[in-house]
């Protein structure tokens, strides 16, 4: 018997505050199925040992298409190691008919990012014009893949989720804003740019 598939909508105004580029938005869940909305990263604590969610983590790569995509996102596993454990975002539950309104910031000059690669120095960059931005929140159906939600001790209502195989059932809900003008800082290391991810 297949599983009834979610149904998601996102709206997102992005605009510009000093140096940060800000993308308020709001994700409506339409369908019956309860999902898993990525929203934070986990990092180190200020005492080191108990962890921290940190909500404006994100992960910024360009596509095949010449636009950035900036979102809370599962970042493209690395190709100059072998990672034995994917990073995962912390997700929040979005149940059926329910809405979720947060809010991204990102410093500018915009540049690419991952939590598998720190930053470069300047010079370790190309400015390179681009199309516009697509927007992009990642997310898990509750009934799919025999999913597992954990809460975190950081935040009681953000859950760490596994499924049968966490990275390929991640599905996401995006958003495209074509712009002119707009530039981002590539990276000329071995950066991964695989990402399969299009606009709603």
């Amino acid at each position: 018997m297949n599983a009834i598939l979610p149904t998601l909508r996102i709206a997102c105004r992005p605009g510009k505050t000093g140096d940060l580029l800000v993308f308020p938005y709001t994700i409506e869940n339409l369908g019956t199925v309860d999902v898993y909305v990525m929203d934070a990263a986990l990092s180190a604590g200020p005492d080191k040992r108990k962890g921290k969610a940190n909500a404006q983590a994100a992960v910024v790569a360009l596509n095949d298409e010449n636009y950035a995509v900036i979102g809370k996102i599962i970042a493209p596993l690395p190709t100059d190691r072998t990672v034995a454990v994917p990073v995962v975002p912390l997700a929040r539950r979005l149940p059926a008919g329910g809405s979720l309104t947060q809010q991204l910031e990102i410093c500018t000059p915009l540049a690419e990012t991952s939590p598998y690669f720190p930053d470069l120095p300047l010079r370790h960059y190309e400015i390179v014009d681009i199309k516009g931005v697509v927007f992009a929140i990642g997310y898990w159906a509750a009934n799919r893949d025999n999913l597992v939600a954990c809460p975190v001790e950081c935040d009681p209502d953000l859950f760490q989720v596994v499924t049968r195989n966490t990275v390929a059932s991640t599905a996401y809900v995006s958003q495209r804003f074509p712009a002119t003008g707009l530039q981002l800082f590539k990276r000329t290391d071995q950066f991964p740019r695989s990402l399969a991810i299009g606009a709603a």
